[in-house]
């Protein structure tokens, strides 16, 4: 059977799986064996546990090098400041506190990530458990360690992991809000949005789907009539104030910035490609049987639960049509997917007995498929010995940067007087400030690319009269040999533990920089 023919005939029996059957009436917890709620117990915190462990061997090891952004966030964290170029702040503080504790390493840089990965998975224990059960809270808390999208941010240290973290405590703030109406969880709900906020802008999509959820509840209705919603609006607008002076000074690049995501090239012209990237995107980040089946639960149990609907679909839906008409990067819409975990985290716990036999052999593969994909995610000695073709190995991006700085280290040696280290991409620049001998500070060249935060801090033209190394993964353009007396190039191969080839960078040993003029920005 041919594999888009097996999609095609597993996606008929879950759909009609769906169609088909008519899910029981909620049991009580009580109904539900002890011995079944220790078991989850057990799995539950050994999981957490154990993939936090694995995680941080994983870090000191060192074995997964940073990759192009981690690399730049540390950047980022050896110059604080308000904001930056295309972020809030959040992950360079987050990563300072990390190399203060363990170094300029891995560890250090990537330290809270798997922190907040088991801080989500208590929030999200919370919340489910608040909403239904102690047995859904546990399964929820383990969906979110084996989802692909959700376990890979443990081990990478991004925005996106803060985004998480705050995301499902706003979520469970937001829940205690709406229900119990006490000002203490508003409030509470204000500092975490707005620290979500300093993470991360894309926490402001909870916005929308918070208000429709209270406008569309009695109890909803009942808390805009006090002054608690708008106190915690108000609180976390005010933690993203530093945010606005700070692109106030910068010609408002973060937003330019953003606002280049929101636009589409072609104008609003529908585009079927797009489309097909979005939705294969988010079955890769999700898996395909618990994607369709979280959006089923959501919809169909939105009169029982509205909290879950309002949280997912229309951040879901807003991303899908944007998806029409250009493209989604597959973690953008991630947010959406968390306030139905503890839905589908109930279904898994209240139905299960009662599927058939069909039924559970779907279920399995929903489940097995993103726990055997967490398990490559963390067993990197493992991909790295995968023959894979060449260009094809997903470690590729975060392998050969150490390998890259020893070389480009080595040649800086030979170097007499001042000098200092030039590419054209701040992913390679970053890396190379990273990996070099010393960390230098390294600047990174305009050649018609867009703008990034190296445009903010550097000014070529105090470097006139210095030699310098120039790295980059294309040759040097003539342009740019031009603006130096003397230029001498080679070409290295980087290769991986079993001497594959997976990256080529050209090398250039320059000598009397003679100045740039720096041209427009292709894009912000």
């Amino acid at each position: 059977m041919s594999f888009k023919k097996g999609g095609r005939t597993l996606s008929y029996h879950l759909m009609s799986w769906m169609s088909k059957t008519n899910m029981p009436a909620a049991q009580p917890p009580g109904d539900i064996p002890g011995q079944r709620a220790i078991w989850l117990t057990i799995a539950a915190v050994g999981l957490v546990v154990v993939l936090t462990t694995v995680r941080f061997g994983i870090l000191a090891s060192g074995i997964v090098e940073l990759s192009g952004d981690e690399a730049h966030y540390w950047e980022w964290s050896r110059r604080l400041d308000w904001s930056y170029y295309s972020k809030p702040p959040g992950v360079a503080y987050a990563i300072r506190l990390g190399t203060l504790l363990f170094g300029h390493t891995e560890l250090g840089v990537r330290f809270a990530a798997p922190i907040l990965s088991g801080l989500s998975s208590l929030m999200m224990y919370l919340l489910a458990r608040r909403m239904y059960d102690r047995q859904a809270g546990l399964v929820a808390a383990m969906l979110i360690q084996v989802i692909p999208i959700f376990s890979g941010l443990g081990i990478g240290m991004t925005p996106d992991t803060l985004l998480i973290f705050f995301w499902t405590l706003s979520l469970y703030l937001l829940y205690r809000a709406w229900t119990e109406g006490r000002a203490l969880y508003w409030l509470l709900l204000g500092v975490a949005i707005g620290l979500g906020l300093l993470s991360k802008y894309a926490i402001c999509f909870i916005y929308i789907p918070g208000l429709l959820l209270l406008l569309s509840t009695g109890e909803g209705r009942c808390r805009l009539r006090t002054v608690w919603p708008y106190l915690c609006l108000c609180l976390s607008l005010l933690f993203f104030a530093p945010v606005v002076v700070w692109n106030s000074r910068h010609g408002w690049v973060m937003f330019r910035h953003d606002m280049g995501h929101v636009r589409t090239a072609g104008g609003f012209v529908p585009s079927g490609t797009s489309l097909l990237g979005f939705v294969g995107g988010q079955a890769a980040a999700i898996t395909p049987v618990l994607l369709v089946l979280m959006i089923y639960l959501v919809i169909r149990r939105r009169g029982e639960e509205p909290f879950c609907f309002w949280l997912t679909i229309p951040i879901l839906g807003g991303f899908l049509a944007k998806a029409i008409f250009g493209k989604v990067q597959p973690n953008w819409p991630m947010v959406g997917w968390l306030a139905g975990l503890p839905c589908l985290g109930q279904f898994i716990v209240r139905d299960w007995h009662v599927l058939n036999r069909a039924q559970r052999r779907i279920m399995w593969i929903g489940l097995v498929i993103p726990v055997t994909a967490t398990m490559l995610i963390h067993a990197p000695m493992v991909l790295l010995r995968i023959p894979w073709p060449e260009g094809l190995n997903p470690l590729n991006r975060l392998i050969g940067w150490r390998e890259l700085g020893g070389k480009v280290s080595g040649q800086a040696c030979g170097m007499d007087g001042p000098y200092f280290i030039l590419s054209d991409h701040y992913m390679v620049a970053s890396e190379l400030a990273f990996y070099m001998d010393g960390r230098p500070y390294v600047y990174c060249v305009n050649l018609g690319r867009r703008m990034n935060q190296y445009d903010i801090w550097q000014d070529l033209d105090n470097l006139v009269g210095r030699d310098a190394i120039y790295v980059s993964s294309r040759p040097m353009p003539e342009a740019l040999m031009g603006a130096f007396e003397h230029v001498v190039g080679d070409r290295i191969a980087i290769h991986d533990a079993l001497g594959r080839h997976i990256k080529t960078f050209y090398i250039y040993k320059c000598q009397g920089f003679k100045g740039w003029t720096q041209g427009g920005f292709r894009r912000y």
